[in-house]
């Protein structure tokens, strides 16, 4: 038996509700492991970070993801920033989180 229309819809409802919570679990999580990492000075405060790396890569922050990565053959926390440049290009630069450093910065165009 073909389940209705109906049934499809509330089939896809539940999925969805389901995709929902485990990304907001996923979120707070990321945003647990984000606080305790500032908390214990691993990482500098996001408004530090941007004041700084907007005095060296100017243009308009449209993304950020903090990301544990092994960066010289140790593990640490990285910003990643997406940036629109003025003349509309688009960098991904990737800073230490706990120095401020610059470690890549590459051009996506």
């Amino acid at each position: 038996m073909m389940p209705t229309s109906a049934m499809r819809d509330v089939i896809r409802m539940g999925l969805l509700c389901l995709f929902s919570l485990q990304v907001s679990a996923d979120t707070q999580a990321d945003h647990q492991r984000a606080r305790a990492a500032r908390l214990r000075g691993e990482i500098r405060p996001i408004a530090e970070i941007l004041h700084q790396i907007g005095a060296q890569v100017p243009g308009e922050v449209i993304g950020i993801e903090l990301e544990r990565d092994k960066h010289a053959g140790q593990r640490v926390w990285i910003y990643e920033f997406k940036i629109l440049t003025p003349d509309g290009r688009r960098l991904e630069v990737e800073i230490d989180a706990r120095e401020g450093e610059i470690l890549e910065l590459e051009d996506e165009d």
